[in-house]
């Protein structure tokens, strides 16, 4: 409050409140809704489309925004003000600061261009939804790992964190449950995931072969769960 310039850092910095709120955000919020609508047209959109599996506005917004705040950080380097007194203070030229600031800017949308892409994938991967049967037949705390589709059925066999199960075979819509520790193992055949049970007390082993089409990952989970099931039933 000692400096005599004081009044005009106040008047500079209520402007700068003014200019944001009555001119800057009322630009930029127009230019969002016109992103947007430009967005939609480019789709094709219309009222009875199906939205977009992952709206990329948002992946635009935030470059843009990132991009637009470090160049209000980095103004005065950018368009060199101030390069007398920088240099006399640094010993260094102010530049290097555009060449900075375009490279922040390109990583920017590089990495918002690579998280669009990774969600874009996500949501592209489609996990077939558990049976109401199968969910029913849940223990407490049982969690399902791996889905696996069969063939001709988008659902063939349901592998959780406490058992195994698969369509009963002689009852159209019923399943079959079995413990991770009732099994001896999986193994994969031309004809299918063969099913190997444990053998029971005077009873002969006896297997099921089950068709898949990607039987590969079920047989890695089977190997893991029915080792550790084994271990816990001794």
């Amino acid at each position: 409050m000692t400096d005599r310039l004081w009044p005009l850092a106040l008047t500079w910095f209520l402007a700068a409140v003014l200019a944001h709120d009555l001119v800057l955000f009322p630009v930029y919020a127009l230019l969002d809704i016109s992103s947007a609508s430009v967005l939609r047209a480019l789709r094709g959109h219309r009222r009875s489309c199906a939205p977009p599996r992952v709206p990329v506005l948002n992946y635009i917004r935030i470059p843009v925004l990132g991009t637009a705040l470090t160049f209000l950080l980095f103004l005065p380097g950018i368009i060199e003000q101030g390069a007398i007194a920088y240099q006399a203070a640094t010993g260094q030229t102010q530049e290097p600061y555009l060449a900075r600031w375009l490279l922040v800017v390109a990583a920017i949308f590089a990495v918002s261009a690579v998280a669009y892409a990774i969600r874009l994938y996500v949501s592209g991967i489609t996990v077939p939804a558990v049976p109401a049967t199968v969910r029913a037949m849940f223990e407490k705390g049982e969690h399902v790992l791996l889905v696996a589709d069969g063939p001709s059925a988008p659902v063939a066999v349901v592998a959780t964190s406490a058992a195994l199960y698969r369509p009963a075979g002689d009852r159209p819509g019923a399943w079959l449950r079995t413990p991770w520790h009732d099994l001896a193992g999986l193994e994969s055949r031309a004809e299918g995931v063969v099913i190997r049970f444990a053998p029971a007390a005077g009873a002969r082993s006896r297997s099921q072969i089950v068709s898949l089409t990607s039987p590969a990952e079920l047989i890695a989970v089977a190997k893991k769960l029915v080792a550790e099931g084994a271990g816990s039933s001794s």
